[in-house]
């Protein structure tokens, strides 16, 4: 059977590749230790990027990973739903719902503009 950098090697001589290198991604730790970085600086860390994350730090719970495609830069993913959460523990659910899709969804800032993942499954 042929090997690609896709599957888990052709042969039995041709040792399995750990998903990282299967799939080009940057290899995530297995568990993250006690003196952990903050997400901002391990992102920045294990992308090798200029990352743009949103300028409040308490939207950071809210951070699901890195968002790629082709053509594109990496940017920061965020879930919608955690960031709405965060916003109504200050306003009600209605005011947290326009005020992210006009102040965040709404705001563009380049090629580096983070992107928002509603989850619905």
């Amino acid at each position: 059977m042929p090997s690609n950098r896709l599957n888990k090697g052709g042969s039995p001589d041709e040792p399995a590749l750990a998903s990282s290198e299967r799939l080009n991604t940057p290899e995530m730790p297995a568990a993250l230790p006690e003196d952990r970085l903050n997400i901002r600086e391990e992102l920045a860390e294990i992308w090798d990027q200029d990352l743009l994350f949103m300028s409040e730090p308490e939207y950071d719970q809210a951070i699901i990973g890195v968002m790629e495609q082709a053509g594109g830069l990496p940017v920061v993913a965020y879930d919608t739903q955690k960031i709405l959460d965060i916003l109504e523990r200050s306003m009600p659910m209605e005011d947290a719902q326009e005020f992210f899709e006009y102040n965040i969804l709404g705001a563009y800032m380049g090629d580096r503009t983070p992107v928002y993942i509603t989850q619905n499954y």
